[in-house]
């Protein structure tokens, strides 16, 4: 999950399944090793925050996506990198005679293709927006306004009890599938966060995730926080769109070779319990549709045969949820199939 960064230049949150990043500091410690900038700009984001949380939330993301417009005209880098992505998504699912009437008209038109990119810029502005106003997505906000993509599939799915994997990508509102399911259904999940250099920030998103249910915790202790999680019969959610590490397993995404963390094939196959991926994407100003996909883990070959099978169905997986709005996968922002 060059890299994301936030407000402050940090690195990205939500990131990796495992490894890497530093532990997470004592209280005492944060306040006493923070600097005074770092502590007025995780102060200003809480506001902020707070403020947010109570304004309408339609009109807000009209204005997010507007910003979102300028952050495309300001930042021509991105918009290479981004555009050459964008393209090679929307070329191959042309070809597949899966792309929706938009995105076929992008792989073919250049001007349909920068208006899609345009929107993408709109989409990643917008995403920061809703994790300010995390504390907004209550049961009877989510009620009103996420739906689901196969209502009995997902009741079947997500209604099963005990521990469950539910593997994400960097796409649409990137944290609505694990605060749905502990906000609708009443579960607990536990989530791995890369920590930041800003510990006040850290702490700030720590106790925002928390009033939802879901469990933060650091990557550099994640592998056992998962596994412990999965034997409390808890829900695991990780993020898998993307090898930070550089050590990820080989797979093939949108028809050219790409690498995705291998963590999630390790737990996947050593945990035995159920898996499914999940997006939700954002249809209008406010509303969001979700998508779960129940995965198979194969039940022969050694451990890392199975884990990069595993993870061969995870990529097709990614391709049917990003083919719905491929303008909201903003992993395009970053090098995926081998860019430097």
């Amino acid at each position: 999950m060059a890299e994301r960064r936030t407000p402050d230049g940090a690195a990205p949150d939500g990131e990796t399944p495992a490894g890497g990043g530093r532990r997470s500091l004592p209280p005492e410690k944060v306040r006493r090793r923070a600097t005074l900038r770092q502590r007025a700009l995780a102060r200003a984001i809480a506001v902020a925050s707070g403020i947010l949380s109570r304004l309408p939330p339609g009109p807000m993301q009209r204005l997010a996506h507007l910003a979102g417009v300028g952050w495309y005209l300001a930042a021509p880098a991105q918009r290479d990198l981004a555009r050459a992505n964008l393209r090679r998504v929307c070329t191959w699912l042309d070809e597949q005679g899966t792309a929706s009437p938009r995105v076929r008209r992008a792989a073919h038109d250049p001007a349909a293709l920068e208006r899609l990119l345009r929107d993408a810029f709109g989409h990643r502005a917008r995403y920061y927006l809703e994790v300010a106003m995390n504390a907004r997505f209550d049961p009877p906000y989510l009620a009103a306004h996420m739906a689901l993509a196969d209502p009995e599939l997902a009741e079947r799915v997500l209604g099963q009890p005990g521990p469950m994997i539910v593997i994400g990508l960097h796409m649409g509102a990137l944290e609505l599938p694990a605060q749905y399911i502990t906000v609708t259904r009443g579960r607990h999940a536990v989530a791995p966060m890369e920590t930041l250099p800003n510990a006040p920030l850290q702490a700030y998103l720590e106790r925002s995730r928390s009033r939802t249910g879901v469990e933060i915790v650091p990557t550099s202790r994640a592998r056992e926080a998962l596994e412990r999680a999965i034997e409390r019969g808890d829900i695991v959610g990780l993020i898998a769109d993307r090898d930070v590490s550089g050590r990820g397993v080989p797979v093939t995404l949108f028809g050219a070779p790409a690498r995705l963390p291998v963590g999630p094939g390790v737990l996947a196959v050593t945990s035995g319990v159920p898996v499914l991926a999940a997006a939700a994407i954002r249809v209008g100003y406010g509303e969001y549709r979700g998508t779960v996909i129940p995965l198979e883990v194969p039940a022969t070959g050694s451990r890392h045969e199975r884990a990069r099978q595993f993870l061969e169905s995870v990529a097709r997986a990614f391709e049917r949820l990003i083919a719905e709005a491929p303008e909201q996968w903003w992993s395009i922002f970053q090098p995926i199939w081998g860019q430097p």
